[in-house]
């Protein structure tokens, strides 16, 4: 009798290592690397670019007011300009798409050619992909173009020129 209970404790042994190493594995299987970002899942609807008011020249305009009631313009061009002078970013010229040099732009700033004041529009370029998993839009920035308002010599508005474009990286 006492030889058939060590068998029983032995054969208990080995059934409860075998559940623990399993148990381990699959725990082991199953978890997620929280330090690795998911790559956007989804259907991509392509590039879309589209310009937007960063100014409201019009008071009358009401709706413009309220779109732009929660936006730092000004803060937001001097961190570009400022990323742009110190070379974390590299500007490039949006007709040729050839890198444009700091100090042109700086020399484009300084003579006059623009004012930071006037800089009314940004051009974005952008991947829009709807992820059905998440139920979710998420846009991947492509492009973004810097550029002011000309005027004539009454000062009416003639239009925009672009001054620069941004590129950034894709996954």
């Amino acid at each position: 009798m006492r030889r058939l209970r060590g068998k029983d404790l032995l054969l208990t042994g080995i059934i409860l290592r075998l559940c623990l190493l399993s148990g381990i594995f699959c725990v082991a299987v199953s978890c997620n690397n929280p330090g690795k970002e998911r790559l956007p899942s989804g259907e991509s609807f392509g590039n879309i670019i589209y310009e937007t008011n960063i100014i409201n020249r019009d008071s009358t305009d009401k709706w413009a007011s309220e779109c732009l009631s929660n936006f730092d313009r000004k803060t937001l061009i001097n961190k570009v300009f400022n990323d742009l002078y110190n070379r974390k970013i590299t500007p490039y010229d949006y007709f040729t798409g050839e890198k444009i040099s700091p100090e042109k732009i700086r020399k484009m700033e300084t003579e006059g050619e623009f004012s930071r004041e006037n800089i009314s529009k940004i051009r974005f370029e952008e991947k829009w992909i709807w992820d059905s998993e998440k139920v979710e839009m998420q846009k991947q920035l492509i492009s973004m173009t810097i550029s002011y308002e000309v005027f004539d010599n009454e000062g009416k508005s003639r239009g925009q020129k672009p001054i620069f474009k941004l590129k950034f990286k894709q996954e």
